[in-house]
């Protein structure tokens, strides 16, 4: 049955592998990544509901389809509020299956697409995709591109507020495991103590309190990515075990006896000098080979000022939408305040200071350079270049993106705003380098609210 099932969706356009048993099958799951599971109920050593659990923890982006006899119809259902996305009595033909198949993975799909669009609305970070308007972005963005395309272990560099776990996620994003977990662990949280237990998870009874069997970080993330954050906080002992798991790709849970394979892509970051610890030998050489197969840098904001009036502005309506209410816009002279400021906290400290200017605007509509503080107020004046034409660079830099932001996009328009001929202003704009097309793809003011009108 087991090939003939196989022949058949093969006809109607699935790649398929098969498994003769329920170990067989977890032995698959653990290797690759696969999008569905036409699974029987009864099977001998693991049924059909352990292979179900397994499949949940090991790769819970693919959708099961149960397939049992009369005897198990009541099993069946149960199984689908574990998890199964549908179930099949025999006998049955091989159409029905595929079709079953087939809406099953719609489903899915739809339901990824709504998860991924509440996590857009819901969140307060400077929203997806990347913001690279800058060329320092542009690089970094393709660079990820490149990098999507692999399964590389990548090392994602920068100061502290840059934007490395936005990068670990556009990195994510941009792979084929995209429907996978994306798992994250905060290196610089988890005790050493409880390291092995946190990254491999831990059987019944393994330590004192071990009440139940449970799941680690790395076997959650199989067929995904575990982003490691903060991992030049580890301690030399966790380092030489991650440092074994990237090596042999297999681990065993604390207290288990069988290895398990690893099948996760590794990203870790961090804001320190690897290579400066590595020499002083608070970090493991091997480590750090193995770590930094690609090196990712995420640029600070201060080498990305063209970025800011668009980060601004769309912190702005990611406050808005959430708070219903609110400031929608910044004046042109805030924006280029604002894009003169050095930011030593890079993208949070921008991130918080547009939160908390948006608090006290209130119900006004715009926010204006009075509601800056002093020092970014002056930050033109005091962080900028000594040299005249550098000076006058990253100004007209700064001014023209956040003037072509708020005209939409239009150079007609940046003209009257800013009572320059359209000529001079079109002139600029090519020599600085900045696209009209890109402003207004990402213009973010409330064009339709009758009472905000623009």
């Amino acid at each position: 049955m087991r090939h003939f099932v196989a022949r058949g969706l093969k006809r109607c356009g699935y790649a398929v592998e098969t498994a003769a048993d329920g170990e067989a099958a977890v032995a698959l799951l653990q290797r690759r990544q696969f999008s569905a599971m036409a699974l029987d109920l009864r099977m001998p050593g693991l049924d059909g509901m352990a292979v179900l659990a397994r499949c949940k923890s090991l790769a819970p982006s693919t959708v099961v389809v149960l397939m049992t006899a009369h005897g198990g119809v009541v099993q069946a259902v149960e199984a689908t509020k574990l998890g199964a996305a549908d179930f099949l009595q025999k006998p049955f033909e091989i159409e029905e299956l595929a079709l079953r198949l087939s809406r099953a993975l719609a489903v899915r799909d739809v339901l990824d697409d709504n998860i991924a669009l509440r996590r857009e609305a819901d969140d307060g970070s400077f929203g997806p995709p990347l913001v690279a308007e800058s060329p320092a972005m542009r690089a970094v963005q393709r660079d990820i591109e490149l990098l999507g395309k692999s399964d590389a272990t990548v090392l994602i560099l920068g100061e502290s507020g840059t934007g490395k776990s936005v990068l670990a996620r556009a990195l994510h994003a941009a792979s084929a495991r995209r429907h996978g977990p994306f798992v994250v662990a905060n290196c610089a949280a988890i005790p050493e103590t409880l390291f092995e237990s946190t990254l491999f998870g831990h059987e019944q009874g393994a330590f004192t309190g071990a009440l139940q069997r449970k799941t680690g970080i790395c076997e959650r993330s199989n067929c995904g990515t575990l982003f490691l954050d903060e991992i030049g906080e580890l301690s030399l002992g966790a380092q030489a075990k991650l440092e074994r798991l990237l090596q042999d790709r297999e681990f065993t849970p604390v207290g288990g006896v069988a290895p398990l394979h690893c099948t996760s892509r590794f990203i870790a970051a961090t804001n320190r000098d690897l290579q400066a610890m590595a020499v002083e030998g608070s970090f493991r050489h091997e480590l750090l080979w193995r770590l930094q197969v690609v090196s990712l840098r995420a640029p600070a904001l201060r080498e990305r000022r063209e970025d800011i009036p668009l980060l601004v502005l769309r912190k702005l309506a990611a406050l808005r939408t959430r708070a219903r209410r609110g400031p929608a816009t910044a004046t042109v002279d805030a924006l280029a305040a604002l894009s003169g400021y050095d930011w030593p906290g890079n993208v949070r400290e921008l991130e918080n200071l547009t939160e908390r200017m948006a608090a006290l605007a209130g119900d006004r509509d715009c926010i204006g350079t009075g509601d800056l503080p002093a020092e970014v107020r002056g930050g033109e004046a005091v962080s900028g270049p000594t040299d005249y034409e550098a000076s006058r660079r990253q100004f007209d830099q700064a001014y023209f993106s956040a003037l072509l932001v708020r005209a939409g996009g239009s150079v007609t328009e940046a003209a009257r705003l800013s009572g320059l001929s359209r000529g001079h202003v079109h002139r600029r704009l090519k020599e600085l380098g900045i696209e009209p097309a890109s402003a207004r793809l990402l213009d973010v003011s409330d064009e339709h609210d009758e009472a905000n009108p623009r």
